[in-house]
Order: structure tokens, then C-alpha cells, then sequence
């Protein structure tokens, strides 16, 4: 009762693992088995073979949001002939889990995996059909096994906001085996009396006294005195551009040749912070 009440309400979980059993009642642990038709509520046997003498075979799915490969979704499903290959990245099942024996007769269920974060949508939901010949609003046509058609649903990836502020050590920009990419570190000023001297303390004061602060312009429309926050603070260069550069005879400055990769690590600029932005 309470599992009928459970799959009333809607599930937009991304299924990430499916198996084939031969017995409904063997469903392995964390998977729900699709034991009957959406349209009917009939068997949802995938087998079909009359079998007048000796036991009777069937074969059920079963679907699971929680085991199966971490972090990995089954993005989507399709049905081919039982000896055809399936399509690049499509992954087959060939025996039953229960029993290991051979998993279909005729067509075959192929579905792909592929990892959270790289997946925009994923399979949500897997029904059967006994004898409707379309699949009904909200879901997709798969195909057809041995009578019986195979519908998914699909939905969108819910994945974590992306963050401006990158790791410490690393990079926000996936791999394509899905790893976080290495980056040099950041480094982080302080406000405290331990950061590092600031370059404007090294900056050469003047000897001379600042000049006096210039009397405040008059206007006829105004009785406060007005100021612009500049009077009286003497600018001067950095230190650092003090030094007389090396000339030659002819007064033109001394340019060292540089090889291309001398080049290449001076100046090379990967815009990896504007990415992650």
C-alpha cells in the first residue's frame, strides 16, 4: 500500500542503473521492478513466447535512482534487433541478474551513461505499453520488444550554481574524464598587521615640504569653501621606473632577443578566470 502511495507522486530522480531479472520477485536491493503495463495493467513480460510444455520464461525491467556507476545518469534509451550493434556509447545487457541467463529474444533494450555534470537531461522514468501504439503525453517512443513498446521520460540535470570564486589549487573547468583541472594558487591579500608590505611604502617621499593648500574658489552661488581631495598631495613615480635603461651609442634602448618559447611563458595569458566568470 505504501509503495502504490509513494509512486503516485512524481519522481524527477535521474535513473542511474537498469537490470534484467527472470523472476518479478528477485528485484536486487535499491532497484523497483516495471512488473506491469501503463496502459493495461497487465503482465509487462518482455519475453512473449508461447511455451505450451515445460516453464514458462519471462524477463522484467528493473530500474534504480540510486546505485549503479557514481555519478553517472542514464542520459538515454533505444531498442535494436538482438544481434545488431548498438550505437557508440550505448551499453547492452546481455544475461539476467537473478538467474544469468540470456535477457532477451528477438529485441533488445540498449540505454547510454553519462556523467551528472556533463548530462543536460536524463532518464527519469521507464513505462510499458501492452497495447497502445504511441507514447503518451510527456513521454518518448523507444521501440518495440516483442509486442510490447518501450516509453522514457526525460528531464533536465539539476546542477549546483556555478561559483565565481575558484578552488584553492584548482580550476572550475572540467576534464573530459570529469576531474577538476590544477591551477596555480591564487594568492589572497589580508587586511592584517602580516600581510606584505604594500608598493606604495616603498615609493621614494619627498624631502621637501608639500605645498600649501591653495585658497578655495569663490562662488557666487555657494557660502562653504570647496575642495576637491587633491590639494597638496605631490605625485611622484614609482621607484622602480627610477633606473636608466641600458642604450647603446646611438641612444636607442638595448632590445634582448627573445626566443619563442621565452615569449610564450612571459606573456602566454590562458583567460582561465574569465571562464569560470
Amino acid at each position: 500500500m505504501m509503495h502504490q502511495v509513494l509512486k503516485a507522486f512524481p519522481d524527477d530522480k535521474p535513473i542511474t542503473a537498469i537490470c534484467i531479472i527472470e523472476d518479478s520477485s528477485k528485484c536486487p536491493p535499491g532497484f523497483y521492478v516495471v512488473s506491469r503495463t501503463h496502459d493495461q495493467d497487465a503482465d509487462a513480460d518482455l519475453w512473449r513466447e508461447a511455451n505450451f510444455f515445460g516453464r514458462k520464461i519471462t524477463r522484467y525491467i528493473c530500474l534504480s535512482k540510486t546505485e549503479g556507476i557514481a555519478d553517472y545518469v542514464v542520459e538515454n534509451i533505444g531498442v535494436i534487433n538482438e544481434k545488431e550493434t548498438p550505437p557508440d556509447g550505448y551499453c547492452l545487457i546481455p544475461r539476467t541478474i537473478d538467474s544469468e541467463q540470456k535477457a532477451w529474444r528477438k529485441r533488445q533494450m540498449c540505454y547510454r551513461l553519462t556523467r551528472r555534470n556533463l548530462a543536460l537531461s536524463a532518464v527519469t522514468d521507464i513505462i510499458l505499453l501492452g497495447r497502445a501504439k504511441k507514447a503518451p503525453e510527456g513521454f518518448s517512443l523507444a521501440g518495440d520488444i516483442n509486442g510490447v513498446l518501450l516509453c522514457f521520460k526525460t528531464g533536465p540535470i539539476h546542477q549546483p550554481p556555478p561559483s565565481n570564486t575558484p578552488l584553492l589549487g584548482y580550476s572550475l573547468n572540467p576534464l573530459k574524464n570529469g576531474d577538476l583541472r590544477p591551477a596555480p594558487r591564487i594568492p589572497i591579500s589580508c587586511n592584517d598587521d602580516s600581510s606584505p608590505t604594500h608598493d606604495y611604502e616603498n615609493l621614494i617621499r619627498p624631502k621637501r615640504p608639500a605645498p600649501p593648500r591653495p585658497p578655495p574658489a569663490q562662488s557666487v552661488y555657494s557660502t562653504i569653501a570647496t575642495y576637491h581631495g587633491l590639494e597638496g598631495i605631490p605625485f611622484i613615480m614609482n621607484a622602480k621606473f627610477n633606473s636608466e635603461p641600458t642604450t647603446t651609442i646611438s641612444g636607442i634602448p638595448t632590445i634582448k632577443a627573445k626566443t619563442q618559447l621565452e615569449l610564450d611563458k612571459e606573456y602566454d595569458y590562458d583567460f582561465r578566470l574569465e571562464r569560470q566568470t
